[in-house]
């Protein structure tokens, strides 16, 4: 994978917010990134009535395979909105032209709404800054919060703090959002980073959930399985006799991540019995996964 430069990111977003919105609507915006900083609120206030809010990435198929590929790594962004797209193109292109940009932009956090604040968040990956810290301070401000769209956009598909959060930030991360209702499907690197101390309190986690009578997010499960604990084996094998046959493909999954040849003979009734496709599939890939070489 090929890293681009920060104005080469900044470009390829441009394209894409012409593409979904028009060139006049890009117009305004590159006229807009020119204004004095006193004529600049009056503008921003104008923002999302110009761009709206519909999906930058029009195509719901193609959303899932859509990123930036930004010096810091991939940044997923099929979920991002046309106005917080074009916000962020905005902020990134007028602090890249500082000396000190996540400086600049820690500045617009601090005094921005919540929308300036998210398209802060986000921006931290459209410029170059060798002031890690000062970039980070961002991400620990946003994180302090409560708020679940700033956690949101400091935590997931997020890859300049997935590459500079500690192992015990990143733990603290993904926990503090499961407790805060945040999806943690957007953890870059999650299974990469999952040890056996997140492991056992995701774990912990899950009992709780489940004890009071909620459902456990699934993508806990093929994480938990990558570091089984003690119990953890019989419940996947009981959750391949789910109803729904979503769930039955994520126990599946989660037992091919686990490779205990407890589960191979669970595995082959299951199968013998299966009749979704899908969920067959993932069954027998479980099953190679599980086999003793």
């Amino acid at each position: 994978m090929t890293m681009m430069t920060s104005e080469t990111v900044r470009r390829a977003l441009e394209d894409l917010i012409q593409i979904r919105s028009g060139a006049e609507s890009l117009a305004w915006l590159k006229e807009t990134v020119q204004l004095d900083e006193s004529m600049l609120d009056g503008r921003l206030a104008e923002l999302s009535k110009t761009f709206g809010t519909k999906h930058l990435i029009a195509g719901f198929k193609d959303r899932h395979d859509s990123v930036l590929i930004t010096s810091y790594g991939a940044m997923p962004i099929g979920h991002w909105r046309t106005d917080r797209a074009a916000r962020a193109w905005l902020l990134a292109t007028r602090v890249a032209q500082t000396s000190t940009p996540f400086k600049a932009l820690f500045s617009a956090y601090d005094s921005g709404d919540t929308e300036t604040r998210i398209a802060a968040l986000y921006a931290i990956n459209l410029v170059d800054d060798d002031d890690v810290e000062q970039g980070m301070s961002l991400i620990h401000d946003a994180g302090r919060t409560y708020l679940e769209d700033l956690m949101d956009a400091a935590w997931c598909n997020h890859p300049f703090s997935t590459k500079n959060m500690s192992d015990i930030e990143y733990r603290k991360a993904v926990l503090k959002a499961l407790f805060c209702d945040v999806s943690i499907d957007g953890f870059i690197g999650l299974s990469d980073r999952a040890d056996s101390e997140l492991a056992h309190s995701l774990k912990d986690f899950a009992d709780e959930r489940e004890a009071a009578g909620r459902s456990v997010p699934d993508v806990l499960w093929p994480v938990l399985a990558l570091h089984p604990q003690p119990g953890l084996i019989a419940r996947l094998i009981g959750r391949l006799e789910h109803p729904l046959a979503v769930q039955r493909i994520v126990s599946a999954r989660s037992l091919r991540n686990a490779r205990d040849a407890r589960a191979l003979s669970f595995l082959k009734e299951r199968l013998s019995r299966e009749n979704e496709p899908k969920v067959s599939a993932a069954i027998a890939e479980a099953i190679e996964a599980c086999t003793p070489t």
